[in-house]
């Protein structure tokens, strides 16, 4: 495995700008597991002086004697006999005689507030007490985004309203995935982003020298693997109870998105699904959708697996788990083989979307859009079971009256005209606004024929492929 700290430049000029600050800073930095956190931590902090703190779930009074110990190293002092981490922090306050900002991290601070209901109130009071007015810059880290979300950022929350800061250190894009991989040919590099996602510790395990099968043999279905597990150590990670979310994940997977078509498939009550899938929303698993031309008070809704790594590990790794456990891979690769092409057209729609969204800001685009994603609905007259229309991504500014429909192609052909005139006919059956400005664009893996070119040209239709997205700069 390799190690390569890429693209937080976001992530890190705001710790920057709040240690910069001449007054008491504190910055509340969660994520899910693995996401790089703590690279982004220990980037930060290089240059500056620290206390870095790593809590564990072994309760109160080891991690204190442990963070008293940190804290006596730091100063090159003889250990204190501390017993609460207010007095350990005014031990802290009283040794640091300097201007320059000392920056105190504890990581995984949600593994404190699990363990003992009163670290909240104890660290409102370190910060308000002993804090606050001096050159300190508190960081609390956590990789439960529930207790995170819960301990410090909640209005309930003791802690609420004193940071100055927060992150949330989410995947990084498919843009920046070629950084990990350099040279790398564009396809291969989707095919790692529709496994991995955009997790840095998942894209570790890829080594680029290796055939991507060969990466699934050894990380994903041998029972030895670490990736093998990850699937269901994420979700307990934040889920004391993950049976239920997982049924409903492998639902998902399973292409069942429409809410009462999930909870049969989950074996519940229609009318408890609203929680759970809720939850998985706010973790970052899930997403909701519906046809971007209506309002999110409509009806017609479904629901798909966000994260690319879980969508790949609920599909393939769960799915042939019997297999794996008794050490045949067969079965997995073989579905791999066969189906993975099909399963990366999702994964490429939202690289397409999140290409869209980029070249949006960047300017590149015929008008600017407010608002993106998929549309779909009931084409006018058509006989039942040939009356539905879906269009893989549309974008409309409601201002302007503008919209552009458009679709993504993970073929190995190029795109024809034919794909074009369909999508024309699709975006006839859309029902919004009467005096809308209509543009088309058609994104391919392969490219596009002469012919294509030639009517785009004409008509003004969007070609793209990766080559035009990896290459622009906001």
């Amino acid at each position: 495995m390799f190690r390569k700290f890429i693209n937080r430049t976001e992530e890190l000029s705001s710790l920057h700008r709040d240690y910069q600050s001449k007054a008491f800073s504190f910055t509340v930095i969660y994520g899910r597991r693995r996401v790089g956190k703590t690279e982004l931590i220990h980037n930060f902090q290089q240059d500056k002086p620290h206390i870095y703190f790593l809590a564990d779930r072994r309760g109160t009074r080891s991690n204190l004697y442990r963070f008293r110990k940190k804290a006596a190293d730091f100063f090159e002092d003889f250990e204190p006999s501390l017993e609460t981490f207010d007095e350990v922090f005014n031990y802290i306050k009283t040794k640091w005689t300097s201007e320059e900002k000392l920056v105190i991290i504890i990581d995984e601070f949600s593994y404190l507030a699990q363990q003992d209901d009163s670290i909240p109130s104890v660290f409102q009071l370190i910060v308000d007490e002993m804090l606050k007015d001096g050159p300190f810059h508190l960081i609390l880290c956590g990789s439960s985004v529930s207790m995170m979300e819960k301990s410090t950022l909640a209005y309930s929350s003791p802690l609420y309203g004193r940071r100055t800061g927060q992150i949330k250190v989410e995947p990084i894009m498919f843009r920046h995935i070629d950084e990990f991989f350099p040279g790398l040919p564009q396809d291969e590099l989707v095919k790692i982003y529709g496994a991995a996602g955009g997790v840095p510790f998942y894209l570790q395990f890829f080594d680029p020298k290796d055939k991507f099968q060969d990466h699934l043999k050894h990380n994903m279905f041998a029972k030895e693997a670490v990736l093998y597990a990850e699937g269901e150590f994420l979700l307990r990670e934040e889920l004391r109870e993950p049976a239920t979310f997982m049924n409903i994940l492998f639902a998902i997977s399973k292409g069942v998105t429409r809410p009462g078509e999930i909870a049969a498939s989950s074996f519940m009550e229609a009318k408890d699904l609203p929680y759970y899938l809720d939850t998985l929303i706010r973790l970052g698993f899930v997403r909701k959708e519906h046809p971007v031309t209506e309002k999110t008070t409509t009806k017609k809704t479904i629901y798909r697996i966000r994260d690319n790594f879980l969508r790949f590990w609920f599909r393939y790794v769960l799915l042939h788990k019997d297999s794996v456990e008794q050490g045949d891979y067969t079965p997995a690769i073989e579905d791999v083989n066969k189906n993975y092409n099909t399963f990366l057209g999702e994964t490429f729609e939202q690289i397409g979307i999140e290409m869209l969204t980029h070249l949006n800001l960047a300017g590149k685009l015929p008008f600017r859009f407010h608002k993106i994603g998929r549309q779909w609905g009931k084409i006018p007259l058509a006989p039942k079971g040939q009356n539905d229309y879906e269009i893989d991504i549309a974008a409309v500014n409601n201002d302007t009256l503008q919209i552009l429909f458009c679709e993504c192609k993970w073929q190995d052909k190029q795109v024809g005209v034919d794909i074009y005139h369909k999508l024309k006919e699709k975006a006839s059956s859309v029902k919004w606004l009467p005096d809308r400005k209509e543009y088309f664009g058609l994104i391919s893996k392969s490219g596009f024929t002469d012919n294509l070119k030639k009517t785009a040209k004409k008509d003004g239709i969007l070609l793209l492929t990766l080559d035009d997205y990896m290459g622009v700069n906001v």
